[in-house]
């Protein structure tokens, strides 16, 4: 008699995987299979959004460029690119390297104030540094150079919230170095927008040092909420951020300062080889500008956003609108160029992560 109704219990318990199979996917289950659903259809909607996000950026660049090239003298743009001086090219390509440099530089002196044990090497991260620097020219442009640094950074002794905050140190000093450098240099330009600029960059910039002045009163006035998982995720962060508020911090400024002037004399260089007569000053200003406007992730790592800011920058300043779409064009290629062998450390320094996994 058992035997006889094995069969027909095993059909049943198929029949009821069946069923229970295809609940799965609707809405009248119970609350295990609808956390299930729910965390696919999250997981979806999230990858429509970067695509979606990833098609406005590519849709942001197309309509920039062609905005910009459009009804350009093409012959007098041939000439200019013709004529140029390729030594000044080197020059600045000489520039742009050192930039990247002190950029290593400037973020290792974030991970030495935040580190209580021995310092992470230079090469160690100058190599992290420069495989970001490779994303920074794909697609989601420094977002993803921050994400690839997020995740090379974990070989150093360091939590990922530290990581993370070196990394928040790093671009708000940067923004604080592209606003000094546009200040002082701004007053060289005589034009409406240059006045303007200079007092918005000026508010900002009062904005950051008074929040960073009361951060022990905000530290104090949100003790009272500690309990709470952000407010204390929060005030970890500015107790890990007061360590960065002595010397580490100047000489991070130091090295953010020297390196918005390097990039600004890199462009130099490259306006001296197609005969542009602008100064190295004002040159610094303009370039200081078009670095904030385009760190906004809104295009494919930045072309188009570039090309238009330094066409409507240069203009205040004479420049002829083929000679300024040259120098953007020269200057994404170049900062491409110098990024592409960071694709090669990031390979690398993959390979020794996951080498180095088993063994641990």
């Amino acid at each position: 008699m058992a035997r006889q109704s094995m069969p027909g219990a095993l059909e049943a318990c198929r029949q009821s995987c069946q069923k229970c199979r295809l609940f799965r996917t609707t809405a009248f289950i119970g609350p295990r299979y609808i956390s299930l659903s729910f965390h696919d259809s999250t997981s979806r909607s999230q990858t429509h959004r970067h695509w979606l996000a990833l098609g406005f950026s590519f849709a942001l660049t197309a309509v920039t460029l062609f905005f910009v090239f459009r009804g350009i003298d093409r012959q007098a743009f041939a000439r200019l690119l013709a004529t140029q001086d390729r030594g000044w090219l080197a020059v600045a390509a000489v520039f742009l390297v050192t930039q990247i440099f002190l950029g290593g530089e400037r973020w290792r002196s974030i991970l030495c104030a935040l580190m209580r044990g021995p310092p992470p090497s230079v090469a160690s991260v100058q190599a992290v540094f420069y495989a970001s620097i490779f994303f920074n020219c794909l697609p989601f442009g420094t977002v993803g150079g921050d994400v690839a640094r997020v995740w090379l950074a974990r070989r150093f002794t360091l939590s990922l919230s530290q990581i993370v905050l070196s990394i928040l140190v790093d671009r708000m000093l940067t923004v604080a170095a592209l606003i000094m450098l546009a200040l002082a240099t701004l007053p060289t330009i005589s034009s409406p927008f240059a006045v303007t600029a200079w007092f918005g960059g000026a508010a900002i910039l009062a904005a950051g040092a008074l929040g960073i002045l009361l951060l022990g009163a905000i530290e104090r006035l949100l003790g009272r909420w500690r309990k709470q998982r952000l407010i204390h995720y929060v005030l970890r962060m500015a107790e890990e951020l007061r360590q960065v508020k002595t010397r580490s911090g100047l000489i991070a400024l130091c090295f953010a300062l020297a390196s918005g002037a390097c990039s600004g004399f890199g462009a130099y260089c490259i306006a001296r080889s197609l005969g542009i007569a602008v100064g190295p000053v004002p040159m610094i200003a303009v370039i200081s500008i078009m670095t904030l406007i385009v760190a906004l992730p809104i295009s494919v790592a930045g072309w188009g956003v570039r090309e238009i800011s330094l066409v409507a920058l240069l203009g205040l300043l004479g420049v002829d609108r083929e000679a300024a779409l040259a120098l953007s064009v020269e200057l994404g290629l170049i900062t491409t160029l110098l990024s592409l062998p960071g694709g090669v450390v990031w390979l690398t320094l993959r390979d020794h992560r996951n080498a180095a996994s088993p063994a641990k």
